[in-house]
Order: structure tokens, then C-alpha cells, then sequence
């Protein structure tokens, strides 16, 4: 039997990474560049495999797969996917769960050092000549103040996920405290000693910098919108490196405007990127990363790396490693025990 491998973007650098195992497994590689329903449907109707890359495999998608046995998914996030409609279907959609937690909690961190120390607009400052000395305070009275020693501060994280702990001991670190709020249970571990599970309008309240990690659903969409920012505190700093979507953007603008918050840091935006007319750009208080939060040399290949184990994990018949919805098991054995 040849299998047909379909990778629904035009390129991603390294893949395929492993042609050798794609032939010795008879299977056959392709990347079609595909935004719509209509062109995955044309690109992978056949496809044992598909490789997506937040395109939109719908329900109607899904109900066009005629041979799918897996969605693999390039990253962690699963928004693109309909889960349900794949699980009805006996198609297995898998993740690679593990890759770039340090790289993110890493960069959630220089984030948060960033807001608290007003690199950028200190930065900015010192390009146009405004250095501080005694002759010239515009620096010392405009940009540092107020400024507030890290240690002793609250940061509250936003889901408990594999990123959301992994930021914990590297806070607790500088000295923080860290509160956390998460809608899934979380197993206690050395990453979250220390961290107390408060309600989301707590953690609003009493932090000092509010970090969100958490997976984007239908459910939590604009999860951070105008009641929300009003609750923060008005010197307390917003830091998404999760989804864009989380957060309601243009109330995310009304609250920068009227000084509700002291700024943001935003690795994703929503859309991405952002349009060029986006008013987040006119606020010296807001950091705009291009979603590199992710990036590594070691990051790029454990992805690369984990795309291909699910791949081939379920191509020699077995479970893929990252699998987002076990429940589909029973229905995809039975399907394929008769199809084989």
C-alpha cells in the first residue's frame, strides 16, 4: 500500500526531514499551499496523512477526508482543527506537546523584564537624544517613573500547561510571587510549588503582571476583554505569548488609552500580523515580538523531529505520541480493522 503524506503549506523549513523512512514505509510526501476549506479538500481528499499548520480542517473538511488516519499538527495549538468532528470520524489529530516550553517561558520572562525595567522606551529615549543627565530629566521624570522593584511583585499565569509551569521557578527566581489560574486540573509537581490556584477576577486584581498560556478555544475567545482589563491594576502589565485571540484587542486599546493598565507585551497578535493601521503600534508601552517566542535552532529541530515520530508512529500502526483526542481510538480501530 503507498500512503499519501500531505503538508497543507507550501514549505516548512526541514520537512521532510526523514525521506529515507517515508520510502521505507511506501509513503509519498507533498506540500500544497492551502488557505480555504476548498483547497485542502482538493489537496488532501485522499490523504492518509495530513501536516497542518492552523489551516482550517473543518467538520466539512473532515467529512470530505476520504482515507485520513491522522492530523498532525506543526506546534501545539489545536484551534485550527475540529476535534469533535475528527473524533466522530476516526481520524486522530496529535500535537508535539513538549516542543519549545523552555524557548517561551524563556522569552515570557525577557518579556516581563522588559515592562518592568522600560527597556524599550528607555531605549527609544536615548536614539533621540534625550540621555539622562542632570541638564536634561525628560528620561529620569517621564519614562522611568513609576518603576518598581521586581522582587516581592505578583505575576499571575494564565494556564498551567507545560509552558505555564515552566515559567514558574524561572519567576520565583527574580524573586516573584506567582498566583495561577487554570479551568483544567493540574497535577502538583516541583514546577508548581509554591504557586496558589486563585479564580481568574483574583489573579486580575492583584497582579502585577498577568501572562497568558493557555490553549485558544471557542470557549475562552477574547478571554481577557474590557472587564477584565479593568480589574487589573493600573500599573500592572499585560504578556501574551499564547494565542492572539485571547485577548479582545480593541479593548485592549481603550484600556492602553485610558491608562488602565501601564502597557503589554504581545508576542501573538490577532489577526497575524497585525495591519499595518493596528493602533497597537502608536502606544511606546507596547512590546510586538512577530511570534518568535517559539524559536530555536534546538526548538526548530525537536519540531520537526516530533512531526515526523507521529507520523511514522501511526503509519506503522501505532498511537501518535502528542494525541489530542484519545477518545477517537476505539472508533479509528474499528475502522481501519475493516478496511485492512
Amino acid at each position: 500500500m503507498v500512503y499519501k503524506v500531505v503538508m497543507t503549506r507550501a514549505a516548512y523549513p526541514g520537512l521532510p526531514r526523514d525521506l529515507d523512512t517515508y520510502r521505507s514505509l511506501g509513503a509519498q510526501f507533498s506540500s500544497v499551499g492551502c488557505r480555504t476549506e476548498e483547497e485542502i479538500i482538493a489537496a488532501a481528499r485522499d490523504a492518509d496523512v495530513i501536516i497542518s499548520a492552523m489551516q482550517p480542517v473543518t467538520r466539512r473538511v473532515i467529512e470530505k477526508l476520504e482515507r485520513c488516519r491522522l492530523i498532525c499538527l506543526i506546534g501545539i495549538g489545536y484551534e485550527g482543527v475540529d476535534l469533535q468532528a475528527a473524533t466522530e470520524h476516526g481520524i486522530l489529530v496529535a500535537n508535539v506537546p513538549d516542543y519549545c516550553q523552555e524557548e517561551v517561558s524563556d522569552h515570557t520572562m525577557a518579556l516581563l523584564l522588559a515592562c518592568a525595567r522600560k527597556l524599550l522606551p528607555v531605549v527609544d529615549a536615548v536614539r533621540a537624544g534625550k540621555w539622562d543627565s542632570m541638564e536634561k530629566l525628560e528620561i529620569r521624570t517621564r519614562v522611568w517613573p513609576p518603576m518598581f522593584r521586581l522582587r516581592g511583585q505578583t505575576l499571575g499565569i494564565v494556564g498551567l500547561g507545560r509552558i505555564g509551569r515552566a515559567v514558574v521557578p524561572k519567576a520565583q527566581g527574580f524573586g516573584l510571587k506567582v498566583i495561577a489560574y487554570s479551568r483544567s486540573p493540574v497535577e502538583k509537581d516541583a514546577q508548581t510549588t509554591g504557586v496558589e490556584r486563585v479564580s481568574l477576577e483574583r489573579l486580575l486584581a492583584e497582579s502585577d503582571y498577568v501572562s497568558l498560556h493557555c490553549n485558544l478555544t471557542r470557549e475562552n475567545r477574547h478571554l481577557i476583554g474590557r472587564e477584565q482589563l479593568r480589574r487589573m491594576k493600573p500599573t500592572a502589565y499585560l504578556i501574551n505569548t499564547a494565542r492572539g485571540a485571547l485577548v479582545d484587542e480593541a479593548a485592549l486599546y481603550e484600556a492602553l488609552g485610558q491608562g488602565l493598565i501601564a502597557g503589554a507585551a504581545l508576542d501573538v497578535t490577532d489577526p497575524e500580523p497585525p495591519r499595518p493601521d493596528s493602533p497597537l503600534f502608536s502606544f511606546p508601552n507596547v512590546i510586538l515580538c512577530a511570534h518568535s517566542a517559539h524559536y530555536s535552532e534546538q526548538s526548530a529541530a525537536d519540531l520537526r523531529r516530533g512531526i515526523e515520530e507521529n507520523v511514522f508512529q501511526v503509519l506503522r500502526g501505532g498511537w501518535p505520541r502528542g494525541l489530542l483526542n484519545p477518545e477517537a481510538k476505539e472508533r479509528y480501530s474499528a475502522k481501519w480493522a475493516k478496511a485492512g
